[in-house]
């Protein structure tokens, strides 16, 4: 029986794509689009298969219809990137390719691209220097929220058109609960960009259970329409989303659209202690990769001592990263951070190594870990060592300590 699942639709016309027969999988890209009009990574899929055909003003297209969701998208950088460079618009194709690589800078395949645009080839093994917008990003992803705002702010005045700035800066903003300016920030990408997911996501998460709760329910609504099965909410906002994570399937007929209403089990300030990625829908799958709750950033005298020796020249992104782990070992969500980062360039066996310090850390963290690990051993069927993790971490968890 043919799985009708959204995710097993998309994997099936990747597999297509990935077999060289783009028309085929151009037909589930649009069977999908029938059921889910707004599902932004479809029409991601859509781009590659017409950049595969050789269209490239169709899949231009395809990716900036991407970028208006997801301003942070690298493949539809990386795929303009491309498509300029084709025409001969070198620089263009280098402002899309240096975007990809902020957002992805241990992809080589993009550095080869911007090295050979640059006219060198040194980019296979050497590291490229550290952008201001990229040290920011790992500023975010470290948890280094008011130095990542800090950037971010100089950053966005000097290029205010740079939406994958701005929306980076909300999210920023939000995790260090400076919601009015978050606010501010969010309302200001939605004049522009109606649909960007984050933007609705972050202004729809503050406004709830305000004077504003039915507008918020609109913003979620429209950010369900984009990302059916609400994984960048429950990435975002952990245990505090208010869209918990769905499986959605495609409809046997027309008639059997999946197209239910958001339902809005949000948390209240006093309702903290519900699970990270609760599944409300029977069909819902329990093997999230959802971040556990946000823990509040480091003081300044933490951040500032392993940081201040690091300047933007001569040092990667994966540098800062692994220093601040390496200097912080207790600072769990951020390894749990760069141990998913790994695991989303490829490096899977840099990524375990960073899982299994996990499961010897600390308790609270455990959950999350579990899960991810869950989801990595569906994911490689028959991998020994993910097993062994999986199940050292599940009896640790069960050895927990009563409070």
């Amino acid at each position: 029986m043919a799985d009708l699942t959204l995710r097993g639709q998309c994997e099936e016309a990747v597999r297509f794509l990935h077999a060289g027969k783009p028309e085929e999988a151009t037909a589930v890209c649009r069977r999908v689009l029938e059921a889910f009009p707004k599902r932004a990574n479809t029409y991601a899929i859509l781009g590659q298969t017409y950049l595969q055909m050789g269209k490239h003003e169709e899949a231009a297209n395809f990716f900036r219809r991407v970028l208006g969701v997801d301003p942070e998208h690298t493949l539809a950088y990386a795929s303009l990137g491309i498509i300029y460079e084709e025409r001969g618009l070198y620089e263009e194709a280098l402002w899309q390719l240096l975007r990809a690589f902020e957002l992805s800078p241990s992809n080589a395949e993009i550095r080869r691209e911007i090295a050979a645009l640059e006219g060198t080839h040194a980019a296979g093994s050497a590291s490229r220097k550290l952008t201001r917008g990229a040290l920011a990003r790992t500023y975010l992803r470290g948890q280094l929220y008011p130095k990542a705002i800090g950037e971010l702010r100089e950053l966005v005045e000097d290029e205010p058109h740079r939406y994958d700035l701005r929306v980076a800066l909300a999210e920023a903003l939000w995790h260090d609960r400076q919601y009015a300016d978050a606010e501010a920030v969010c309302q200001g990408i939605l004049a522009d960009l109606p649909n960007c997911l984050k933007a609705n996501l972050i202004l729809g998460q503050i406004w709830l259970n305000s004077q504003r709760d039915e507008e918020a329910r609109t913003l979620l609504q429209r950010a369900q329409e984009l990302d059916p099965e609400n994984k960048v909410a429950q990435a975002l906002f952990g245990a505090y989303t208010p869209l918990p994570l769905r499986t959605v399937r495609l409809p046997m007929t027309d008639a059997e659209v999946d197209a239910a209403p958001v339902d809005l089990p949000y948390l209240l300030d006093d309702e903290n202690d519900i699970a990270a990625g609760e599944v409300v829908e029977e069909e819902a799958t329990a093997l999230s990769a959802a971040p556990v709750e946000q823990t509040p950033p480091p003081s300044q005298a933490e951040s500032a001592a392993p940081q201040a020796s690091l300047s933007p020249a001569g040092f990667s992104l994966w540098d800062v990263e692994y220093a601040y782990v390496n200097d912080h070992p207790a600072d769990y969500a951020a390894r749990l951070d760069l141990a998913r980062k790994l695991y989303e360039v490829g490096e899977v066996e840099r990524a375990l190594e960073q899982y299994g310090q996990l499961v010897q850390g600390d308790y609270e963290i455990l959950p999350a870990v579990v899960r991810d690990l869950n989801l990595l051993v569906h994911l490689h069927p028959g991998s020994p060592k993910l097993e062994a993790l999986l199940t050292t971490a599940r009896e640790r968890g069960r050895q927990e300590p009563a409070p």
